[in-house]
């Protein structure tokens, strides 16, 4: 028996991809050389429940032979993820049909044992705004970016603060000294070094960031605490001292929307700093914490086995506490109350909210967020913190609704990281990073997957340009390595070779594609503390910033690459093309990840038009017969619209 299907040929699934709630979707399969006793079907399932087999019956009898079967099924009301794979029996014999073994969708592959099946998405309509979806994104580190004007100030205030109480604080009075951890003997970090970024310094360099094409500002976490990072919250409402205040966080709100940047903090709901207001362990604030007493108002946020030394924390650090997302005080501070968290900063003029570890939340209190957010402003960004495929994501045994029920508008993208880094190190080929895209394409509505936020790297991960210079397991480095490492200057001029394809590819596929504060410049380092170096002010890459300010004009300047669609050409052995057409015009975008000589490519595509004209640079490439002809170098790459 032979059997053919393609989830992406809407021959055989109509419509494409992702669909809404009570959409008519019909499926066809072709076979040929089967047994006269023959039986046809679809077996699904929405989520793990198993849902009635799908008949289907004979549609039509093709000149060679081939059946064509055919079936409708209507999509449930309610959004779910929809598995399914095509089942063939005759009298003796069972045959599956199902997806490939990339489980990337579209052509599958015939098995007779249990079959990888295909997914079908069923979602509530939704939309993202434009000015994110066609916009640059930049991730700030705030002790890392800019000492302001107002550095001595704030180094004051938070020295004020600090008389009396062991906040843990160290302030570090060399910017460019690279940061490292003092660790107790158990490994927990007995300090924390500050570098005294501000909010100041921040609305000081966006003129920066405005050359760079940026029109979104992500920054980590602001709010009070006892780190550096701040992801151990001390007090939602009030800005840290050191990085200024709620008068210095509105200029610089203002004086971003004027440049036509918005501004989204993170938003770390999860758990909180054990050195807090609602917490109080270390007795730094003036509040009857949950671990000063029973009585607390703030008591029931959290679990305690024995009050008030054993708590749940997260992933076991003792400095955070977990909460109780789903507690009605909580939820009414966090997002219910006149003056709610998220309330409060929406007012100040916010842009939206990146939530941490969202696979941590509740999906019903993430909807609350949403709620509150969009009556707030409607015209918001709420972005996951979601490592894996956010259409499939399961955590502690739940399936994840952050698409398909509407919460989320956005999340950061680490699959493409890992997609985009593996192919241009040559881990993976230009055909699993076709079906990379793709994947994403047929799983994710079609505003998610223009709203993905394409990162490379970021505070959790390793810096680009150590990714792409040196090849080592990081797990095997330790961290005298990691602090004394430097990239060697062949390895360095590699890196930033490789970067530079690699984010002509990050700015134009779909999605929006994110900056890590520095990589534009030449920052590398390891993992957490080295990947938060200071940003090297008067020591730029100034090379590799021009090719950002380049291609950040590029992207900006282009209605075709920043709302196009997409659609790959060609995979070669180190090249990778693909098309993004909008309305009547057309970019193609060529990318080689070979390093050698003669890791070059001569690329023949048929395309109707009269020349190819270069997005960067002044290359025009003449179109003879509808036949374009690319020769691309060796870490090369090409953006060429064509007229």
């Amino acid at each position: 028996m032979k059997v053919y299907y393609n989830s992406r040929d809407e021959f055989y699934k109509k419509p494409f991809g992702a669909v809404k709630t009570g959409t008519v979707v019909t499926f066809k399969i072709r076979v040929s050389e089967h047994k006269e006793a023959f039986k046809c079907y679809i077996a699904m399932w929405k989520q793990n429940d198993k849902l009635p087999n799908l008949e289907m019956e004979k549609d039509s009898v093709e000149e060679n032979g081939d059946v064509i079967y055919k079936a409708s099924f209507k999509t449930p009301s309610e959004p779910a993820v929809i598995w399914y794979h095509f089942v063939f029996e005759s009298f003796d014999e069972k045959y599956f049909y199902a997806n490939n073994e990339l489980q990337s969708g579209g052509v599958g592959m015939l098995t007779d044992y249990s079959p990888r099946s295909y997914q079908l998405t069923v979602y509530k309509d939704d939309k993202s705004p434009s000015w994110f979806k066609e916009g640059i994104a930049y991730q700030i580190f705030p002790d890392r970016f800019y000492r302001g004007s107002d550095f001595e100030l704030r180094k004051e205030n938070t020295m004020k603060r600090a008389e009396g109480k062991d906040l843990g604080k160290v302030f570090v009075d060399d910017w460019n000294k690279v940061p490292r951890y003092d660790r107790t003997g158990s490994g927990a970090v007995n300090n924390y070094d500050f570098f005294g970024g501000t909010l100041k310094g921040i609305e000081e360099k966006l003129e920066y960031l405005k050359s760079l094409g940026v029109t979104l500002i992500y920054l980590n976490p602001i709010f009070e605490a006892r780190s550096n990072h701040r992801y151990d919250v001390g007090d939602y409402k009030k800005i840290d001292s050191l990085l200024g205040d709620e008068d210095s966080f509105k200029s610089l709100v203002k004086a971003a929307k004027k440049l036509g940047i918005g501004i989204i903090l993170d938003g770390v709901f999860s758990h909180q700093g054990a050195d807090s207001k609602y917490f109080n362990k270390y007795n730094n604030y003036d509040t009857v914490g949950a671990y000063n007493s029973e009585d607390s108002k703030y008591y029931e946020w959290y679990s305690f086995d024995k009050w008030p030394d054993k708590y749940e924390c997260w992933w076991g650090v003792i400095d955070l506490p977990n909460v109780k997302e789903m507690t009605k005080s909580y939820l009414d501070y966090i997002c219910k109350d006149h003056d709610s968290v998220i309330k409060h900063w929406m007012k100040l003029g916010i842009a939206g909210f990146r939530l941490d570890v969202a696979d941590e939340l509740p999906d019903e209190f993430i909807e609350e967020i949403r709620h509150a957010m969009d009556k707030a402003n409607s015209d918001n960004i709420l972005i996951g913190e979601v490592w894996e495929d956010a259409t499939n994501k399961v955590s502690y045994e739940k399936n994840r609704k952050y698409f398909i029920n509407a919460s989320l508008k956005s999340v950061m993208n680490y699959p493409f990281m890992e997609s985009a880094l593996s192919f241009m190190k040559g881990n993976i080929s230009s055909y699993e990073l076709k079906e990379f895209f793709l994947k994403q394409m047929e799983n994710y509505p079609t505003e998610y997957f223009y709203s993905n936020l394409n990162l490379l790297d970021s505070h959790d991960r390793v810096r680009v340009l150590t990714v792409l210079a040196d090849s080592r397991d990081v797990n095997e480095i330790d961290d005298d390595a990691k602090f004394n490492h430097g990239i060697d200057r062949d390895k360095y001029l590699l890196a930033v070779s490789r970067l530079k394809a690699l984010t002509v590819l990050q700015y134009t596929v779909p999605g929006v594609p994110l900056i890590y504060y520095g990589d534009e410049v030449g920052v590398y380092g390891y993992n957490d503390p080295y990947n938060r170096k200071t940003y090297p002010w008067g020591m730029e890459d100034k090379g590799l910033l021009s090719h950002y300010e380049v291609i950040g004009k590029m992207r900006n300047n282009s209605e075709v690459i920043k709302k196009g669609n997409f659609k790959p050409l060609y995979c070669g052995e180190h090249s990778f093309v693909f098309e993004r057409n909008y309305k009547d015009k057309k970019v193609i975008v060529v990318i080689n990840r070979g390093i050698f000589y003669n890791e070059g490519e001569h690329i023949e595509l048929y395309v109707n038009g009269n020349k190819a004209v270069s997005l960067i640079g002044d290359e025009v490439i003449d179109i003879n017969d509808n036949k374009l002809v690319i020769d691309v170098l060796p870490l090369g790459y090409k953006v060429l619209e064509i007229r």
